[in-house]
């Protein structure tokens, strides 16, 4: 009987534990559906979202479409109330599209041309015969409107040069033989531009004084010359006198022409800054350079931005020269006060060593309070200092030393010109005293106000401990201060 216990013992506990895992599968696979189903709902609603965006996307821009072609076909209405004339003036590609008694009319075609000289395409064959409205018309589009005339006008020396002198690119419809034709040439660079030389035939680019007629009108003129022209110095120099960007063109032996930089650089600074190495070490064209700007230093060797003269007309510019100088000038105490006498920022730029020269900081901080915080230690226990920053601003005290912070007289200076000036003293004023008002936080509850609650009044006979922690009145020392008056009210007031 025990055995058979036993065994119905061990049957059920086994049956037990087969109806847990049991339970604990439905359990966990019940989980797994509700999982499943809750990221299946997650997808159908975010595919639903999605194709809730793309419906309202479709209605707005089906809405925008409609409203487009109710404007277009509104201004259709309103275009078919207009005359041509009305049609023309509002675009001028309007003429393509007009009758030929339209396109006829002299005063039409101008109105189309003035908007766009390709306007002379659509006139009529007589107007396209017409001088006047041609050059107007080259004038408006940049010489294009000259393929749409009739070839003999190329050949015809006056009127190309009419039509250079309305748009100088009208030279690339020329005849051949008057663009090999010097004295066309020349007239056209007299009367239109310089440009005109690059309309030239090749055998005219080889012309030394057809050249150097352009180049006295424009220097870059320099680039449409043969490359045997860019050896010549003559030609180089008259170029680059008229514009110092004609450098770019000349041949690689004059880059290191010293007359050819010198006129570069007379122009502007910008050209020392294009030059070789080589000549932007020579000190003449350096002091020509910075003394049309302070920028050109930077370009200079390192000899010349060592150079004591080239560095002082620098800075006399600009305190900010002081940056691209050589380290050794940038230790000069001269250099240093020239460039805080200009700006306090300066200092930024100087070395530690200066940093605690009186005579500097001194400049400085006259010229702005503010220099004072980038002083040395030493100097921030100046009082003559603090006087001349508190002059300016009394917040002056918050960089001053411990010493000048922990002296009531200071304080009360400080707090004549403005009473949250005492935040910058030692934290606690007075040590001897646990709570004297005088902490930070304290400072700016009061500047911050009372909270939204409201007080109770103090029933009498309340004790308050912090009010009866403090020193009474009778007891305080005699030299009494602003400060301690301040604390003395506050404290009989809570």
């Amino acid at each position: 009987l025990r055995d058979t216990a036993a065994f119905l013992a061990a049957a059920v506990a086994a049956n037990r534990a087969a109806m847990s895992a049991m339970e604990a599968r439905r359990q966990l696979a019940e989980r797994k559906a509700k999982a499943q189903a809750e990221v299946e709902e997650e997808k159908q609603k975010r595919e639903h979202d999605r194709r809730e965006k793309e419906r309202k996307k479709k209605r707005k821009e089906k809405f925008k479409e409609e409203e487009r072609l109710q404007l277009l076909y509104k201004e259709m209405e309103e275009a078919k109330k207009l005359t041509w004339e009305q049609k023309v003036e509002r675009e001028w590609f309007a003429l393509e599209f007009a009758p030929p008694e339209v396109k006829d009319n002299r005063e039409v075609a101008l109105c189309a041309i003035n908007q766009s000289g390709l306007a002379l395409q659509h006139c009529s064959v007589e107007l396209k015969e017409d001088k006047e409205m041609i050059l107007l018309a080259c004038a408006n589009s940049f010489g294009e409107a000259l393929k749409y005339v009739d070839e003999s006008f190329y050949r015809e020396r006056d009127f190309m040069v009419e039509a250079a002198q309305a748009h100088v690119q009208s030279l690339k419809y020329a005849d051949i033989e008057l663009r090999e034709d010097e004295d066309f040439i020349r007239e056209c660079m007299e009367k239109s531009s310089w440009l005109a030389l690059g309309y030239a035939d090749k055998d005219l680019l080889s012309n030394e004084r057809l050249v150097l007629e352009a180049c006295r009108l424009g220097g870059l003129a320099l680039r449409y010359a043969a490359k045997e022209l860019h050896e010549d110095h003559f030609i180089c120099l008259t170029a680059v006198k008229q514009d110092w960007r004609a450098m770019q063109f000349v041949a690689k032996k004059l880059l290191y022409d010293l007359e050819l930089a010198e006129a570069a650089v007379k122009h502007t600074w910008h050209a020392f800054a294009c030059l070789p190495d080589k000549l932007r070490a020579n000190r003449s064209l350096a002091h020509d350079a910075v003394a049309d700007s302070w920028c050109a230093l930077k370009f200079c060797s390192a000899e010349l931005r060592a150079d004591r003269e080239l560095a002082k007309a620098a800075l006399q510019q600009s305190w900010k020269a002081l940056e691209i100088m050589d380290p050794a000038l940038r230790s000069d105490k001269e250099f240093a006060m020239m460039a805080t006498r200009q700006n306090p920022e300066a200092l930024k730029l100087l070395p530690p060593e200066l940093m605690a020269d009186r005579e500097v900081i001194l400049e400085a901080v006259k010229q702005n309070w503010q220099a004072w915080s980038m002083a040395s230690v030493e100097l921030r226990d100046d009082e003559e200092l603090l006087q001349i920053a508190m002059d300016q601003n009394v917040h002056a005290l918050e960089f001053a030393s411990e010493r000048i912070k922990a002296d009531v007289a200071n304080v009360e200076t400080a707090m004549r010109g403005d009473w949250v000036a005492v935040q910058h003293t030692v934290q606690p004023l007075f040590p001897e005293w646990v709570h004297d008002g005088l902490s930070h936080p304290y400072w700016i509850s009061i500047t911050e106000g009372p909270g939204k609650s409201v007080r109770r009044r103090k029933k009498p006979g309340f004790k308050d401990s912090k009010t009866d922690d403090l020193p009474q009145a009778g007891k305080r020392t005699t030299k009494t201060t602003v400060v301690t008056t301040t604390v003395t009210t506050t404290t009989e007031s809570t």
